[in-house]
């Protein structure tokens, strides 16, 4: 995505997707199957990360939370009706066994939009058809002379070298992972933690819908909340929607199994993950240096992904005790990890500030700075008037 257009390779992986998903219809063994799905986890890769980098490119650091809010809510939506969905397809009567119809179904949708994705989505404002001239200048001069969102296409290497050196990145990673360790357990292993409450399997499918509203809600309401809050306190608003899973998990583990409210409050952590998202986009200056983060940070969601399902042992239905102590773990470490971002990040813009006080310079200087004296492309490190967000 450094070398291509973002829009482009986006539209062709996912039209990629469709056509093997659908592939799966035609499966008759593991083998098959597996090979496709490591098919099909592949093209998927690129998609949150294209995500991130098309809004870094449309909006301003301020905007950015609202927007990753908005589109990150769809995984609330894709809970609260995918199952459902899933139901209804699998109660088709035809000559293809019920679950094959699935596999057709979504992959001939998502090759669909892959098409209509191709020749509407810009990845930046220059390269929008359906913006005029005059629009298109609007839409970039809007953004700001400093704007930090640009993609350059020439691969910088001591911007690889900041980016792996940068404690930040790190954070982020833990950050990634420890999100992703419940992610994978509540993903995966979500339906069998409602049925162990005694649930058929049509009730459980239907316990997804509040739940995943739970979590279209938590999503746009923490990004609201964090840009009318002064100074927009990120990391704060993301421990506070931390704060009712970690007492959701609590919940499910020690209160009586009847009591199931417990389970809708594990859900609002996923607000947390997307304030984590925009503060890369916000917190990370320089073209190649934002690919390399956002990689890093994605392959913590794989790893923790990976890693969150073995914490479920099927000697331990219905309670699944280990599973929840591994939520409970990861919810704790990313509480501290966000403060400790926080901390970080006030302590940067501290030493921003005295640097331009022994030169004379202020904040204001950077926004009367001529646009031909801008340096093209810095990373957060380079440009003195970077502030990082928190």
């Amino acid at each position: 995505m450094q070398k291509l257009p973002v829009s482009k390779w986006l539209s062709a992986n996912l039209f990629l997707w469709g056509g093997i998903t659908m592939a799966l219809a035609g499966c008759g063994g593991f083998k098959s199957f597996l090979a496709l799905r490591f098919l099909i986890g592949a093209l998927e890769s690129c998609s949150t990360p294209a995500y991130l980098l098309i809004t870094a490119t449309w909006y301003t650091v301020e905007e950015q939370p609202v927007r990753i809010g908005w589109w990150s809510t769809f995984l609330g939506v894709a809970n609260s009706f995918g199952g459902l969905l899933a139901y209804a397809v699998g109660h088709i009567e035809g000559s293809l066994e019920s679950w094959r119809y699935q596999f057709i179904f979504i992959g001939a949708i998502s090759c669909a939009w892959a098409i209509f994705m191709a020749f509407t989505l810009a990845e930046r404002p220059s390269t929008a058809s359906w913006l005029k001239e005059d629009e298109k200048q609007v839409a970039i001069r809007r953004l700001g002379p400093r704007h930090h969102g640009s993609n350059f296409h020439d691969i910088k290497k001591y911007q690889i070298k900041e980016a792996v050196l940068d404690p930040k990145t790190w954070l982020f990673f833990l950050c990634g992972v420890a999100t992703q360790v419940v992610n994978g357990a509540a993903s995966n292993f979500g339906s069998l933690i409602i049925q162990g409450f005694g649930y058929s399997n049509l009730v459980t499918t239907l316990f997804q819908i509040p739940y995943g509203m739970v979590i279209l809600v938590s999503n746009v309401s923490a990004m609201y909340l964090q840009r009318w809050l002064p100074g927009q306190k990120r990391c704060f608003v993301a421990v506070l929607y931390v704060c009712p899973a970690l007492a959701g998990a609590v919940g499910i583990h020690a209160i009586p199994r009847d009591h199931k409210v417990a389970l809708l409050l594990t859900s609002t952590y996923t607000a947390s993950f997307a304030m984590i998202m925009s503060l890369i986009t916000a917190n990370t200056g320089g073209s190649t240096k934002r690919s390399i983060v956002n990689g890093v940070f994605f392959i913590s969601y794989c790893v923790g992904n990976i890693i969150g399902p073995f914490s479920f042992k099927s000697n331990e239905a219905p309670k699944y005790t280990s599973g929840i102590v591994a939520m409970l773990v990861a919810y704790c470490v990313e509480i501290f990890l966000l403060l400790a971002f926080a901390a970080y990040a006030a302590m940067l813009n501290n030493t921003k500030d005295k640097v331009l006080m022994e030169e004379g310079l202020s904040l204001e200087n950077a926004v009367y700075q001529p646009m031909e004296e801008i340096p093209v492309d810095q990373t957060d490190k380079e440009d003195i008037y970077f502030r990082y967000s928190y």
